[in-house]
């Protein structure tokens, strides 16, 4: 009598299982790319407006400057950095700034961060709509302009404007911005920009999932098409991948340098 051994499926295809679980991946990983393209991020509920600019670089030692035109009432800040090195701000409740963009008086927050990471935020209320525009003071004529819609300048240095400039309805506002700080050294007459590893280590481990992502897709889909005739579906969905993940990284690599 023979003895049958059973035989386990050394396949190299996915099963329906983990097809399924790949195609959820997938959607989840359109999702996650969306989100990480869309910014600045506006919120709003039915008491406060809310408005959040991300991905905003400084030099070290620049000043950054918000300000919010016409002047409003009862404006709070509120600072917090990712070290103990501090940082100085100053609130002017009514302050001329003579730039186009700024009819009379306004109110503005300056501030200069020690650390490589500063979240600002800022609340306030205003009984007319206040617009919002924010920049930064300096002595570097080069890194800003590439950032910068537009730039004036002063006795005390280049005030460069970023975009975008915001609009807040009548009520209750909170604006919050969060600020990298770039330190640049001089080695051997090079210049070297060095983003915080708050920013860099995240967006690292999000290039390489999303590279991981895209080489298991094409090489399931490889095995796949040797097997059966794939689908539109599938077809499209792995261009639909490879594009978003480009793009991803693309904007991944543009927010780090």
């Amino acid at each position: 009598m023979q003895n049958t051994q059973s035989i386990k499926d050394k396949s190299p295809y996915l099963s329906i299982d983990g097809r399924k679980v790949l195609e959820r991946t997938l959607l989840l990983l359109t999702a996650v790319s969306c989100i990480l393209l869309a910014y600045p991020i506006v919120f709003a509920d039915s008491d406060v407006n809310e408005y959040y600019f991300s991905g905003i670089k400084i030099l070290e030692g620049d000043l950054f400057i918000a300000v919010f035109n016409p002047p409003v009432e009862n404006i709070q800040v509120y600072v917090t950095t990712s070290g103990g090195r501090g940082y100085s701000y100053a609130l002017l409740t009514n302050r001329s700034l003579a730039i186009p963009e700024v009819m009379g008086y306004s109110s503005t927050v300056q501030l200069v961060s020690r650390d490589q990471a500063a979240n600002v935020t800022v609340v306030f209320d205003s009984k007319n709509t206040t617009k919002v525009i924010y920049g930064v003071l300096t002595n570097n004529k080069t890194y800003y302009v590439q950032a910068s819609t537009r730039s004036y300048v002063f006795s005390e240095g280049i005030l460069f404007i970023f975009s975008p400039q915001v609009t807040m309805p009548p009520g209750k506002s909170k604006i919050t911005f969060n600020i990298d700080t770039v330190t640049i050294r001089r080695e051997g007459g090079f210049q070297i920009r060095l983003p915080p590893l708050a920013t860099v280590i995240p967006a690292l481990i999000t290039i390489l999932f999303l590279a991981y992502i895209n080489a298991y897709v094409i090489i399931d889909t490889y095995y796949l098409s040797q097997k059966e005739e794939l689908s539109i579906g599938r077809k499209a969905s792995v261009v639909l991948l490879l594009i978003i993940s480009a793009i991803a990284i693309y904007w991944l690599f543009g927010f780090i340098f």
